[in-house]
């Protein structure tokens, strides 16, 4: 039985001695994010913060001001989880001293327990391991959301290995990733642990009911429908091969729809790059919506076409909700897909690959349903949010009494 299982029993049973007993070897955590923006990596967060919450652990995520991150704010506090929100200014050569006595004060209640910090990028994050140490904290840990980018130069190798002896663990979502940051920047194959994301099976399930596509954008009951979710901040989101994987499916198969949800700078830009390509109203922009469970279960085929990722959740959750998935071989991918099995891979940056396999998909509803149940069943074996919740438990135990 899982460590929060045996929790849940014992206060089913009244075993308050037990419960207390449990807590006890509970480190408290201090979560930290420097995010400026809603995405993957602050879903992940909030699941974090919520997820520790009802397990009993003592929780606090420190994070900006900032009016773009209100969900993630929101979000906790719905939780019960405390929130220290920090000025959103970003921190200058003269202002490091009052930033480094911010970030002390804030996590000096988790004296001898854990600061998990979550940032963009491998770079950063010297001041606030600095108050982390003021502060009496006992461990650190680093999960790195995404796979080095951009040129990766020795001075990035030795900045990254000074800040690395601070850390006690650095999490990994994804294998792909682990092997990312051990080969490029050299970090310590013995720190570096793999903990992927995890998925709520609950919200994301075949069972959710689909929203209604007819009355919503008038997309026939008939009519197959491709889609995808995504961030539409960032070219690796792939979105831009998204739209001319489109066209060419549209070619052959005039009937298809084709739906878009997501928000983000780049929108106006695939817009008209769908404009362009004769998608006309074939390919609906959906925006943000917070139904996303719901849409899923409306698509016949999801398509993940992201050029790189680390774990990325879109694709985890499609499979979760039993679709049949067309993605790249990027980030997770190679770890949930078995090409024909779970769902179809697909080389980086090829519309016209994108456009064979999901045609190929459609062309066989009763394999593409079955693909999804079996995509459910992968999810199932290893991606649960408990699974990411008891894999960063125990990542917290060991380097506490380490």
């Amino acid at each position: 039985m899982a460590a929060h299982e045996t929790l849940r029993a014992m206060r089913r049973n009244g075993d308050r001695a037990a419960v207390e007993a449990a807590r006890a070897t509970t480190p408290p955590v201090a979560i930290f994010t420097n995010s400026m923006v809603m995405g993957g990596m602050e879903e992940h967060v909030l699941q974090l913060g919520r997820g520790l919450r009802e397990r009993g652990f003592p929780v606090t995520v420190i994070c900006s001001s900032d009016d773009a991150i209100a969900p993630l704010r929101d979000g906790l506090h719905e939780a019960d989880v405390e929130v220290r929100a920090l000025s959103a200014k970003q921190a200058s050569l003269g202002s490091a001293l009052p930033r480094v006595r911010e970030l002390a004060a804030a996590l000096r209640p988790f004296r001898g327990g854990v600061l998990h910090i979550h940032m963009t990028g491998h770079r950063g994050g010297a001041l606030t391991m600095l108050a982390a140490r003021l502060a009496g904290v006992r461990a650190i840990v680093r999960s790195v959301h995404l796979p080095p980018t951009g040129r990766v130069g020795r001075q990035d190798r030795v900045l990254v290995g000074i800040t690395d002896r601070q850390l006690a663990r650095i999490v990994c979502v994804s294998s792909e990733t682990r092997r990312a940051h051990v080969d490029a920047l050299g970090r310590d194959p013995r720190k570096c642990v793999v903990v992927h994301n995890g998925v709520d099976l609950e919200r994301f399930s075949p069972d959710v009911p689909p929203i209604d596509l007819r009355a919503e954008f008038g997309i026939a009951p008939t009519a197959p429908v491709v889609g995808t979710v995504a961030r539409l901040g960032e070219t690796r989101k792939g979105m831009h091969h998204f739209v001319d994987a489109a066209a060419l499916i549209a070619a052959r198969a005039p009937d298809t729809r084709f739906l878009v949800v997501g928000d983000g700078e780049l929108r106006t830009a695939l817009e008209s790059r769908a404009r362009e390509r004769g998608l006309g109203e074939r390919v609906v922009f959906a925006g943000q919506r917070a139904d996303v469970p719901r849409v899923l279960t409306a698509l016949s085929v999801f398509v993940s076409p992201s050029i790189y990722e680390a774990c990325q959740y879109n694709l985890l959750e499609a499979m979760a909700a039993g679709r049949a998935v067309v993605s790249t071989l990027t980030g997770v991918a190679p770890e949930v897909i078995v090409d024909g099995v779970t769902g179809r891979a697909v080389a980086i940056g090829d519309p016209h690959a994108l456009a064979v396999a999901t045609l190929e998909t459609l062309a066989a509803p009763a394999e593409a349903a079955r693909m999804g149940a079996r995509a459910r069943e992968r999810i199932l074996s290893g991606f649960s949010l408990d699974a990411m919740l008891d894999g960063l438990v125990r990542v917290y135990r060991e380097v506490v009494s380490g």
